[in-house]
């Protein structure tokens, strides 16, 4: 698939509709002049989350995917990956808040300019300890979150890995390392696994200064009962993947860029 000027924007949503349409609503307001597909895979959400996306066909062009259960993010991005037509593919969180218009032109400018990026995010780290820990005093981000370190001045800083809240991939790099890795079942770790794979295919990650707000460190579903009830203990699964993730990349950590 040759280089095209438009970008497919994947969300993975399960419910959570108030916050799905604000995030798309900033999405459509400052997106243009990229043309964009929004790929929504549903996760066996209520009904009224697919009435709000055929109510805005005629604003944006649709792509959606439906499953009848909760198959969670990472399947679900997967499924968004298969689905999505063009050469450059966005997965973004439902709770982030786009603040800058013509955002993709700049992040599709930076990858245009050096193909060895195969990976940008609104945030990432410089640096991942041999544990899969990353070291936030080297976080990288322009997020309008009270609680973070300094925005990033630079226009594009070079990191190790990218946050999964929003990341922009290449078609050439996704065929190079395959779709996510699904051995972390449910979530965690998929953002981390992608960041280190595209490194060892060797692409660049990188972090573009796009101003973003992030309404939920950690993601809005996580807060829910439905979510616990479904997961179970968040935090277990979280050091369980930590530690798959360690042992698969145990010959890259740690990482310093």
């Amino acid at each position: 698939m040759e280089r095209g000027k438009g970008v497919s924007i994947i969300i993975v949503v399960w419910n959570q509709l108030g916050y799905t349409k604000l995030a798309v609503d900033f999405l459509l307001k400052n997106s243009p002049p990229t043309p964009i597909e929004l790929v929504i895979v549903d996760n066996g959400s209520k009904p009224n989350v697919k009435e709000y996306f055929d109510s805005i066909r005629g604003r944006v062009e649709i792509n959606y995917v439906r499953n009848q259960t909760n198959l969670g993010p990472i399947r679900g991005i997967n499924q968004g990956i298969a689905a999505a037509k063009y050469y450059y593919i966005t997965v973004i969180h439902n709770d982030v808040l786009i603040l800058e218009g013509g955002w993709l032109e700049k992040i599709k400018a930076a990858m245009d300019a050096d193909p060895r990026i195969g990976l940008v995010g609104l945030a990432g780290r410089k640096e991942i300890y041999a544990n899969g820990c990353v070291n936030e005093e080297s976080l990288k981000h322009c997020l309008e979150d009270d609680d973070l370190n300094d925005p990033m001045t630079e226009d594009v800083a070079e990191v190790a890995v990218v946050d999964g809240l929003c990341f922009v991939m290449s078609r050439e790099m996704i065929e190079k390392v395959g779709s996510l890795d699904e051995i972390y079942g449910y979530m965690h770790c998929y953002d981390l696994d992608l960041s280190l794979a595209s490194i060892a295919a060797g692409f660049r990650n990188v972090v573009v200064r796009t101003p973003a707000l992030h309404l939920s460190n950690g993601g809005m579903t996580r807060k829910t009962r439905a979510y616990k009830k479904l997961v179970g203990d968040d935090y277990g699964l979280l050091k369980k993947n930590c530690k798959i993730f360690s042992r698969k990349w145990s010959r890259m950590l740690p990482l310093k860029v």
